[in-house]
């Protein structure tokens, strides 16, 4: 069958050789931000631009312990799979985020429910050029 074009779950998810199971969230921003000019007598800008990226992932995981292990500053490649919703060939989108820090983990846990632990990752390109952030069906 053909891929359906529809995501549901997460497998494959770690930080450098660090697997991260358990996963109940994650997300990827481009990071993009835009700047405008105007100048003279303009009201309006009269150009838009990307000048500067800054891509970032975050993870939301049930096995804290292994999220909070994971120190601030810490450097390494974050990869996702996140799945086609009903397993077809080709449907699963493999994420990457070259060039990882991490920036922080937290954790949380009310009474009577299960905790979890979220890490934020940020990114830079190693030539300044490259997107550290890529993906590819799979």
């Amino acid at each position: 069958m053909a891929a359906t074009k529809l995501q549901a779950n997460w497998t494959a998810v770690s930080f450098g050789s660090a697997p991260i199971s358990r996963v109940s969230q994650v997300s990827f921003t481009q990071g993009g931000t835009l700047s405008a000019y105007s100048g003279d007598g303009d009201h309006f800008p009269t150009v838009v631009v990307n000048l500067m990226s800054r891509p970032r992932a975050t993870v939301t995981s049930a096995d804290t312990a292994a999220v909070m292990a994971i120190a601030p500053g810490e450097t390494g490649s974050f990869s996702a799979t996140h799945k086609d919703a009903k397993g077809e060939t080709g449907g699963d989108i493999l994420y990457i985020l070259a060039n990882a820090v991490a920036e922080n983990a937290e954790t949380s846990g009310a009474h009577g429910q299960f905790g979890s632990a979220t890490l934020s990752l940020m990114a830079y390109s190693s030539d300044g050029v490259t997107n550290p952030l890529s993906f590819t069906r799979a």
